[in-house]
């Protein structure tokens, strides 16, 4: 074959590659985003959020670190961290894999959040990251105090109190055994598990005082005799008993509204 053919072959194919990815460029999608560095975090926002909602959702972070240390009895909180703003529950499934309002990633020091006007996840996973960078991440028997603490903190989705709803679960029969919500806490009913655990820590806390629910924390519900000095099932009549005398009545419960969650 004639040199100058070949080249002519060259030519060609070098000029249809480049028409071909030309093409390709062209259904490309552009998504930009931006951030912002305050003190020890860096918050992600797409380019499409406004300045001024982004200073909201950056306040409500900083608003958050401060109250959530305050409820736990911690003074500071220096730890770098990247809080990454969504828009929606199918990004959040797409970034982390669930279709969650929020996750933290305390060993990643990450947590999705999405961006929402009201009922905003941001406190609850806020407590997630400090209580696990301040105290480690619980045993498998701890994560209903996980959990807990963070509903107990970010406050809830009904208008009805922690000790309300327990009220309720308990003249129901919905309440969970606390050794099933230690033994395997995802596989119970997630409205009841997360405001269940959220009532304990409260009682705890309230009660017996931060040291103890902390060493709990630390050392697993299999310890709550060391740690309390009473059972699970003698933490379940207390429970009971406090309940009772604080509702002396059955609550008008709207269940089907509460279930469909936050």
């Amino acid at each position: 074959m004639k040199l100058g053919k070949v080249l002519t072959i060259i030519l060609i194919g070098f000029f249809s590659s480049c028409a071909n990815e030309s093409k390709k460029n062209e259904e490309w999608t552009k998504v930009t985003r931006e951030s912002k560095t305050v003190d020890n975090i860096t918050y992600y926002f797409s380019s499409t959020i406004d300045l001024s909602r982004r200073s909201l959702a950056i306040q409500e972070c900083q608003n958050s670190i401060i109250e959530n240390l305050k409820l736990i009895n911690e003074t500071d909180f220096t730890n770098k961290m990247d809080i990454e703003f969504v828009e929606s529950r199918n990004k959040m499934l797409k970034y982390t894999g669930m279709g969650a309002q929020g996750m933290a990633f305390p060993e990643r020091n990450t947590f999705f959040t999405l961006l929402k006007d009201e009922g905003s996840p941001i406190k609850h996973e806020m407590m997630h990251m400090i209580t696990m960078y301040k105290w480690g991440t619980p045993p498998e028997s701890s994560t209903w105090m996980n959990e807990g603490l963070a509903t107990y903190s970010g406050g809830n989705c009904s208008n009805y109190s922690l000790s309300e709803i327990y009220n309720y679960f308990i003249q129901s029969k919905k309440v969970i055994p606390m050794n099933n919500l230690a033994d395997n806490f995802y596989g119970n009913p997630e409205m009841i598990a997360y405001h269940q655990s959220a009532f304990v820590c409260k009682f705890l806390i309230d009660n017996y005082g931060l040291d103890k629910f902390k060493l709990l924390w630390q050392k697993g519900f299999n310890e709550l005799y060391t740690v309390y000095g009473f059972s699970a099932k003698q933490l379940e009549m207390n429970l009971l008993k406090f309940v009772k005398e604080k509702h002396t009545t059955d609550i008008e419960f709207n269940w089907e509204k509460f279930n469909e969650g936050c």
